[in-house]
C-alpha cells in the first residue's frame, strides 16, 4: 500500500475511532457524574446536551479550518490534543463538588459536564468534517464521501457504546475506562501523524508511553475521615459496575453500602446484634412482614433489589424462605463480602424476573433504588399487576419508597397501587413530613399485623410503642391526588426530583461529602 493510500485509509479509520470515542466519553462521563449527582435523568440530560453542543461547535470550527488548511497533519494534531485532555478527565472529579456546592444537582451536573468534557468532545467533533474535506479533494464526490464517513463513524459509535457499556466499565471501571479511551485516541493520532509527516512525529509516541504508565487517581480505600456528626468513617471498598459506583463505608459499628452517592443499606458489622424487633423499634417497617403471617417459618418472600441484604437477612432471621433478585452482580458480591449475606441471590432484571416467574410467594418486596432513582418500570400498573401474579391469594406486596409523604410522587404511587390492590397500608419512617423512607404494603385481602413483638419488648405500659408508632405513622393521600402511573406515561423521576435532591443532601450530612466526591 502506497503512503498516500495508507494516509487516506487511516483518515477513514480515524473517523471510525472518533465515533467510538465520542460514545465512550458520553457513557464514561455520565458514570463519572453519577457518583456525585446520582443516576437521574438530570445527569443524562446534562451529559447528552453537552455532548451534542460540543460536537456542533466542533463540526462548525472543523469545517471552517479544513477549508482553509486541509492538511491531515493538522487533523491528527487536533486528535492528539483531544486524547491528552481525555486522559485528564478522571483527575477532574474535584469539579463535581465545586459545582454541586454552587449549583445543586441539576445545575451542577450541567456545569460539571461542560467544564470537563466540552473541550475534548469539541475537538473530536472537528474530525468528521476535516476527514470529508481532505478525502473529497476539490469537492468532487463530496456527497458520497460525506455519507460514507458519517455512516462509518456511526458504526464506530455503535461499537464504542457496546464495548464501553458492556465490557470496559464493568471490567475496568470509570478511571481506567478513560485511560483506555485516551490511549486509543492518541495511538490513532500518532499513527496518522507519522503517515502524514513521517518519523518526525515519532515523539508523539512518547505520549502513549506516558499515558500507559501514569497512575490513575488514587483509590480512597482505607481512607478515614470524620462525618458531620463527629463519627469516624472508613472507606472499605470502592468499585465501579455496569449500574453504578459502589462504596462500602464503616461508620461506628455499622457497614454502609453507598451507590451513586446514596446509602442503600446499613447493617451491624456483627450480625449477632441483629435481634428480632430491633429494626421495628427504629421504624424500619419492612420488618413487619414476618408479623403479617401466623407462622413466618412457613412463609416465602421474593425480594426484588438486594442491596446489602438487610431485608433479606432480617426475614431469614425469622426462618422465612427467601429468594433475592438483584440486577447488579457486583452488588451481590458486595453483599456477601461486606454485609454477611448468605442467602440465595439471582442476578437478573427485577421486572423481567417477576413477569417470567411461575412460582407464587407470600410476599414480594420491591426495594430497587439505584442511588436516588426509583426505576419507573417497577412503579406502574403493569409492574404491580405482574407482582400480583407471583403472590398467593392473600399475599402481600411491600415497597420501600423514598419521598415526601404529602408529595405528588407518593400520591401517584399510592393511587397506582390502588388500581391493582384494594387494601393498602403506608407507613412513614419519621414523624415529620419531610422526605423520608415510606414503607407501603398492598394486598388483595385485608392486611392484619400480629404484635408478637411484645414478647421481646420491656418497660412499657399500656399500648406497646411499636403498635403506637404504626397507628401514628399510617398515612393515606387524598383519593384523587396524584396520577395513575403506567409503562407508557410514568414521570415518577420528575415528580420526585426535588425530593431526591433533599434526600441526597441528607445523605451528605450523614456520611460526609468525602465518601461521595
Amino acid at each position: 500500500m502506497s503512503a498516500n493510500r495508507f494516509a487516506s485509509f487511516w483518515l477513514v479509520v480515524t473517523a471510525v475511532v472518533c465515533g467510538a470515542v465520542v460514545m465512550a466519553v458520553e457513557l464514561l462521563g455520565a458514570r463519572m457524574l453519577s457518583a456525585g449527582f446520582g443516576g437521574s435523568m438530570a445527569v443524562w440530560a446534562a451529559m447528552i446536551s453537552v455532548t451534542l453542543l460540543s460536537l456542533a461547535v466542533g463540526y462548525f470550527i472543523g469545517g471552517n479550518l479544513a477549508d482553509r488548511r486541509p492538511r491531515p497533519a493538522i487533523l491528527h494534531s487536533i486528535l492528539l490534543v483531544a486524547g491528552i485532555l481525555l486522559s485528564a478527565c478522571p483527575y477532574a472529579r474535584f469539579v463535581l463538588k465545586a459545582c454541586y456546592d454552587s449549583l445543586g444537582i441539576q445545575g451542577g451536573a450541567l456545569a460539571s459536564s461542560a467544564i470537563i468534557f466540552f473541550l475534548p468532545l469539541g475537538l473530536l467533533g472537528m474530525v468528521s468534517p476535516f476527514v470529508i474535506r481532505v478525502l473529497s479533494g476539490e469537492g468532487r464526490g463530496v456527497g458520497v464521501t460525506a455519507g460514507g464517513i458519517y455512516a462509518l463513524s456511526t458504526l464506530g459509535s455503535v461499537a464504542g457504546t457496546l464495548l464501553t457499556g458492556l465490557w470496559i466499565i464493568p471490567q475496568f471501571g470509570t478511571s481506567t475506562g478513560f485511560k483506555i479511551t485516551a490511549i486509543t485516541t492518541v495511538i490513532t493520532a500518532a499513527a496518522g501523524l507519522i503517515s502524514a509527516v513521517g518519523w518526525k512525529a515519532s515523539p508523539s509516541l512518547a505520549i502513549i508511553l506516558a499515558m500507559a504508565v501514569l497512575p490513575g487517581p488514587s483509590a480512597k480505600v482505607g481512607e478515614t475521615y470524620t462525618a458531620p456528626d463527629g463519627e469516624k468513617v472508613e472507606i472499605k471498598a470502592v468499585r465501579d459496575s455496569a449500574h453504578g459506583r459502589i462504596v462500602v463505608l464503616q461508620k461506628g459499628r455499622y457497614n454502609l453500602l453507598v451507590v451513586n452517592g446514596i446509602v442503600q443499606t446499613g447493617i451491624p458489622q456483627n450480625l449477632s446484634f441483629l435481634e428480632k424487633g430491633q429494626s421495628l423499634a427504629s421504624n424500619y417497617f419492612q420488618e413487619l412482614i414476618p408479623y403479617m403471617v401466623d407462622q413466618p417459618r412457613a412463609a416465602s418472600a421474593l425480594i426484588i433489589g438486594l442491596a446489602g441484604g438487610m431485608t433479606a437477612s432480617l426475614l431469614m432471621h425469622y426462618e422465612m424462605d427467601v429468594e433475592a433478585v438483584e440486577i447488579d452482580p457486583e452488588i451481590i458480591a458486595i453483599a456477601r463480602q461486606w454485609f454477611s449475606y448468605t442467602g440465595p441471590a439471582v442476578a437478573a432484571d427485577g421486572r423481567q424476573y417477576i413477569e417470567d416467574c411461575r412460582k407464587t410467594y407470600d410476599f414480594c418486596v420491591i426495594d430497587t433504588y439505584s442511588g436516588d432513582v426509583f426505576p419507573f418500570y417497577l412503579a406502574s400498573v403493569e409492574a404491580f399487576s405482574a407482582a400480583k401474579k407471583v403472590l398467593k391469594p392473600s399475599g402481600v406486596l411491600a415497597i420501600n419508597y423514598i419521598g415526601e409523604p404529602k408529595g405528588e410522587a407518593f400520591a401517584s404511587l399510592y393511587r397506582t397501587l390502588r388500581e391493582v390492590f384494594p387494601n393498602i397500608l403506608a407507613l412513614k419512617g419519621e414523624y415529620s413530613d419531610d422526605v423520608q423512607t415510606i414503607t407501603v404494603f398492598a394486598s388483595a385481602e385485608p392486611l392484619s399485623i400480629r404484635n408478637r413483638w411484645v414478647d421481646s419488648l420491656w418497660n412499657f405500659k399500656g399500648v406497646d410503642p411499636i403498635s403506637e408508632a404504626i397507628a401514628q405513622l399510617t398515612i393515606e393521600p387524598p383519593k384523587n391526588q396524584g396520577m395513575i402511573l403506567t409503562d407508557d406515561r410514568n414521570p415518577i423521576d420528575f415528580l420526585r426530583s426535588k425530593e431526591a435532591l433533599r434526600w441526597r443532601m441528607r445523605t451528605v450530612h450523614n456520611i460526609g461529602e468525602r465518601a461521595i466526591f
